[in-house]
C-alpha cells in the first residue's frame, strides 16, 4: 500500500512539473503567479506561437520585446478579460509587431463578451487598452483587422506613462488611452513603419489613433464613433509623414483627420496627404468651442488634399488660423465635394469667423475658396449614396453645441448602409489625379513586406461605384 501511495504522489509530482511548465510556456514574464490560476495568455509575445483561426483569452499585458518580432495569423481573435482589479490590458510594442489579417480571415482584438454585456460598456469603448508602439519600437503593421472597445485606462507600468512612449510618458496613470499610439522620437531611431490597412478601428473615448511621427501608411479603413468628448479619429503629429487615403469615418468626436507639427518628433517635415477619404456626421461631440472638422492642418503641417467627400461634419476642411497656422505655401488643396443637410453646415464648409473655429480658407487672401471645390446650398449636391441618405440629418444648428442631441450621438453605421456611389450620381468624376503620394512605397524592415499607396481616383471619397 505504501509503495502505491508513493506512486501516486510521484505521478502527481510530475503532472505538477509539466503543468508549470506549460504555463511557463503560455506567460514566461509572469512575476505573479497568482494570474496562472486564469485561463489565457499574458507577458511576453515572442513565447507564444499564435495559431490561425485560434481565440485567445488575455488575461495580462502583453509585450513584444525589443528587437523580438511577433506574427499574429489571420482569423486570430484575442480577447482581453478584465483584471482583477479591473485593469485594462494593453499590447505594448518594444519590437515589430505584424497583425496579418486576410480579406476572408479577419483579424479581432476586441473585449471579453462579459466586458461588452456588463454597465462598464458605455458606448466608447474603455473594456481594454490598445496597442503600443514604443520609441524603440520597429515595425507596427495591421492589416484586416478589427479593433474594438480600447482606450481603457494606463497604469503606472504601461508604456503609455512611461518615458517610452515620449518625454515622461504620453498619458498619465488613470487617463484613458487611444486604440493605437507609434512615435518617431527626436534623437532616437527613426525607422520602421506604421501601416494600417483594411481595417475597422470602433468605439474608443479619446483619439483612435495618435501619431508622433513616422513613415505611415493608413488606407481602406472604418472609423466608427471614436471619442467621447473630444478625440480625433487620425492626430497626426510631428515627424509623420504618409498617405492617408480611402478611409470612411462616422460619427467621430472631432476631426477626421487631423496634422499638427506638434509634440515629440522631429519638427519641419509633417508632410501628409488626404486624399479620397469620406467622412460623416461627426464633430458635433467636441465638448470644447473651435474644433470639429471633417480634414485639418495646423501648426506647420502641409501636404495635398484632395477628392475628399464631406458630408454633414460640423466644418469642411479647415487650415487653422491665428498662431499656429499649417505651412500655407505647401498646401495643396480643392478638388474636395461638401454636402450640409442644414444651412448651418452649408455656412461652415470653410469655417468663418462667426465661430472660435475659424480657419484660413476664405478669410485670408493667401487661401481663397477653390472653385474647383464642390459646395452648394442646403441638399444641394447629394452625392447619391447606394444605402444611406444624407437629407435625413438632424442638426438644431444651435451654436452651444453643448446643448444639441448630437452631442450624445454615439449610433454606429446603421445596418445595411452602403457608401458606394450609384450610377448616375454626380460625385463619380470631377476629382483630380496627378498628383503623387508622399511615399512611393512602405517596406517592412526585414524587407519582407511592401506596400504601395494607391493611386487617386476621379471620384469623391472612399469608394466609387460597387461592382
Amino acid at each position: 500500500m505504501k509503495t502505491l501511495q508513493s506512486l501516486l504522489l510521484a505521478l502527481l509530482m510530475l503532472a505538477s512539473l509539466l503543468a508549470c511548465k506549460e504555463d511557463d510556456d503560455i506567460n514566461p514574464n509572469d512575476e505573479n503567479p497568482d494570474d496562472e490560476l486564469l485561463e489565457g495568455i499574458s507577458g511576453d509575445m515572442s513565447q507564444i506561437t499564435f495559431e490561425r483561426g485560434e481565440t485567445y483569452k488575455v488575461v495580462g499585458d502583453l509585450i513584444v520585446p525589443e528587437n523580438r518580432s511577433v506574427t499574429i495569423p489571420a482569423g486570430v481573435t484575442l480577447e482581453f478579460q478584465e483584471g482583477t482589479n479591473g485593469e485594462a490590458w494593453f499590447i505594448d510594442v518594444f519590437g515589430s509587431l505584424y497583425i496579418l489579417g486576410e480579406e476572408g480571415a479577419r483579424v479581432t482584438l476586441t473585449a471579453s463578451q462579459e466586458l461588452i454585456d456588463s454597465p462598464k460598456n458605455n458606448g466608447i469603448g474603455q473594456l481594454w487598452g490598445g496597442v503600443i508602439g514604443t520609441n524603440v519600437a520597429g515595425d507596427l503593421v495591421i492589416l484586416y483587422t478589427d479593433i474594438l472597445y480600447t482606450g481603457g485606462a494606463a497604469r503606472e507600468e504601461n508604456a503609455m506613462a512611461q518615458p517610452a512612449t515620449g518625454g515622461g510618458g504620453e498619458l498619465n496613470a488613470g487617463d484613458a488611452s487611444y486604440a493605437i499610439y507609434y512615435i518617431r522620437q527626436a534623437q532616437m531611431r527613426q525607422d520602421g513603419i506604421f501601416v494600417l490597412n483594411n481595417s475597422r478601428i470602433a468605439f474608443c473615448p479619446d483619439d483612435a489613433i495618435r501619431i508622433n511621427g513616422g513613415k505611415t501608411l493608413m488606407t481602406y479603413n472604418t472609423f466608427e464613433v471614436t471619442g467621447g468628448t473630444g478625440g480625433d479619429a487620425v492626430n497626426i503629429k510631428a515627424a509623420t509623414s504618409g498617405d492617408f487615403a480611402f478611409n470612411l469615418f462616422y460619427n467621430l468626436a472631432t476631426n477626421g483627420l487631423k496634422s499638427a507639427d506638434t509634440g515629440p518628433g522631429e519638427r519641419g517635415r509633417c508632410h501628409t496627404n488626404f486624399y479620397n477619404n469620406t467622412i460623416l456626421n461627426s464633430g458635433y461631440r467636441r465638448s470644447e468651442p473651435g474644433r470639429g472638422a471633417g480634414l485639418n492642418y495646423e501648426s506647420d503641417a502641409y501636404g495635398a488634399v484632395h477628392n475628399n467627400l464631406l458630408v454633414n461634419n460640423r466644418f469642411g476642411l479647415r487650415l487653422v488660423a491665428g498662431e499656429s497656422q499649417p505651412r500655407v505655401e505647401s498646401i495643396d488643396y480643392g478638388y474636395n465635394w461638401n454636402y450640409g443637410a442644414v444651412q448651418t453646415i452649408v455656412d461652415e464648409f470653410y469655417p468663418t469667423t462667426a465661430t472660435a473655429s475659424v480657419g484660413l480658407i476664405g478669410n485670408d487672401p493667401r487661401t481663397p475658396i477653390p472653385s474647383t471645390d464642390i459646395a452648394g446650398a442646403a441638399k444641394e449636391n447629394d452625392p447619391m449614396f447606394e444605402n444611406f441618405d444624407p437629407s435625413t440629418f438632424v442638426f438644431s444648428g444651435n451654436s452651444t453645441i453643448s446643448t444639441d442631441p448630437l452631442a450624445r450621438n454615439i449610433s454606429p453605421i446603421p445596418n445595411g448602409a452602403d457608401f458606394h456611389l450609384k450610377a448616375g450620381s454626380p460625385a463619380l468624376t470631377g476629382g483630380i489625379v496627378d498628383f503623387a503620394p508622399v511615399h512611393s512605397t512602405y517596406t517592412s524592415l526585414d524587407g519582407g513586406l511592401t506596400f504601395t499607396p494607391p493611386t487617386p481616383r476621379e471620384y469623391f471619397g472612399a469608394f466609387g461605384r460597387r461592382n
